[in-house]
């Protein structure tokens, strides 16, 4: 799940015993994706943010503006959501003790900051539509680019996260490699052509989100640790 190339440190007995940071952290996380997921669903249904101008976009929004607000709001939430899994990750045994790199929940916390801007900007255009002014247009600009930065980010913090040392085993030696191919897919957010990829790859995010949540929520760290920890050892 997390990247690292330190020295493995002996495990403190106080770190054996349930992880309250990994538990906030994944439930954070599984709620991230379910808000992600209401997200999408709205943004879809709503039939706005493909429009070929930034008038038949507003209009778009004015015809759907609780449905579309609804959907800023939730990606609003998903950035908030992601960005305090960030925080508890940071304070989680695998971090303080280095067993993972801190650049990924680094690169999480910032993807929050992101989509959560992004998200702000949808509720502004649901609220204003189909007015077009100086502030519109900024916050139309702000929604296209932060959402697509606050995407990309949680894809490097994947391809991190692959690096995770593959004797860990179990779970997370599954999941290392699908953790780095999913976060180069989700680096073609920027190509357009690329745009019916997009509902895949993200399908397949919130589907990480939810597993590794669950993982870090269930507790299933502290095996890893040990297994770790022994596999590193001289014999």
């Amino acid at each position: 799940m997390f990247g690292s190339h330190h020295h493995l440190a002996p495990i403190p007995r106080e770190a054996s015993g349930r992880d309250s940071a990994a538990r906030g952290a994944g439930a954070l996380l599984v709620l991230t994706a379910l808000v992600t997921a209401v997200s999408a669903v709205t943004r879809v249904s709503a039939d706005a943010d493909f429009q070929p101008s930034l008038q038949d976009t507003l209009e778009a929004i004015a015809d759907q503006s609780v449905l579309y607000g609804l959907g800023g709001a939730a990606r609003l939430v998903s950035g908030v959501t992601l960005g305090a899994a960030a925080w508890f990750l940071l304070r989680t045994s695998i971090i303080r003790l280095r067993l993972g790199s801190p650049a990924v929940p680094g690169l999480f916390l910032l993807s929050g900051v992101f989509t959560a801007a992004s998200g702000l900007c949808a509720v502004v255009l649901a609220l204003a539509a189909p007015e077009i002014n100086p502030l519109i247009e900024s916050s139309a600009l702000v929604r296209w680019l932060s959402g697509k930065i606050g995407f990309a980010l949680s894809g490097l913090a994947l391809v991190v996260a692959s690096r995770y040392r593959w004797k860990a085993g179990g779970a997370l030696r599954r999941i290392a490699p699908v953790s780095g191919i999913l976060g180069l897919a989700m680096q073609f957010i920027w190509i357009d052509s690329a745009t019916l990829a997009h509902p895949i790859v993200g399908g397949a995010f919130f589907l990480w989100l939810l597993a590794v949540g669950f993982l870090l929520f269930t507790g299933r760290t502290e095996e890893l640790f040990r297994k770790m920890v022994t596999s590193d050892s001289p014999t």
